[in-house]
């Protein structure tokens, strides 16, 4: 009987995703569901401009086992950290705890994994699953806002496990195929791929336009 709910889980689990990429869109939620979400992480008196789901491009490069975060909901259980444990063994066994070399390359990530824009890259990807990312900008700050979610589980809380204010945001420019990268202060960007169009451009449209070149650009 277990395993036959855990097939319909995954059964829906696919069903949404595919629903997801029919509409053109990372995310399973609602806007409403969304909404509630980041409005229930704002400060008080902050104000939300617009939110999008967006992600790191596929040319960022991948996070470093070492990097990798927690969710920041609470941790994991015994038998996850003790299956953790034994992937991080074999990850250092076959020389995978060297960082990607992609990060010393990378066509859409400057400034390495410790950067403004390296940082927001490791929190994309924390070590366990089942969150959805928004980003998100309000009258002050841009953040991150991360949503526990997964088929089978309670949808929520939220939280923001990276922002930063409007001002250490100086940069942004368009690439052809609709993706952006935002500039940092610290000289770092990442490129950002979304799921509609309109979203990515909102946010875009909150940081000056600047075509480059750009620090680390070939």
């Amino acid at each position: 009987m277990a395993q036959e709910f855990r097939d319909l889980a995954g059964k829906a689990a696919k069903a949404v995703a595919q629903q997801a990429r029919q509409r053109g869109v990372f995310l399973s939620l609602s806007d409403e569901e969304i909404g509630a979400f980041v409005s229930g992480v704002l400060e008080p008196g902050e104000r939300l401009e617009v939110f999008a789901d967006l992600r790191p491009h596929p040319d960022c490069p991948k996070v470093p086992r070492r990097s990798r975060v927690q969710d920041g909901f609470g941790g994991r259980s015994s038998a996850r950290k003790m299956a953790g444990a034994a992937v991080s063994i074999a990850a250092f066994a076959a020389g995978e705890w060297e960082p990607d070399s992609r990060a010393l390359f990378s066509t859409a990530l400057h400034g390495g994994m410790d950067s403004l824009a390296g940082r927001l890259r490791v929190q994309y990807d924390p070590e366990t699953s089942g969150c959805e990312h928004v980003l998100a900008v309000t009258d002050t700050r841009l953040m991150l806002v991360r949503i526990r979610s997964g088929v089978g589980r309670r949808l929520g809380p939220s939280l923001v496990p990276w922002w930063v204010r409007h001002d250490q945001v100086p940069a942004c420019r368009r690439y052809d195929e609709g993706d952006f990268a935002l500039g940092f202060a610290d000289s770092s960007w990442i490129r950002l791929r979304g799921g509609l169009a309109r979203r990515g451009e909102a946010v875009r449209a909150c940081f000056p336009d600047v075509p480059g070149p750009w620090p680390g650009d070939r």
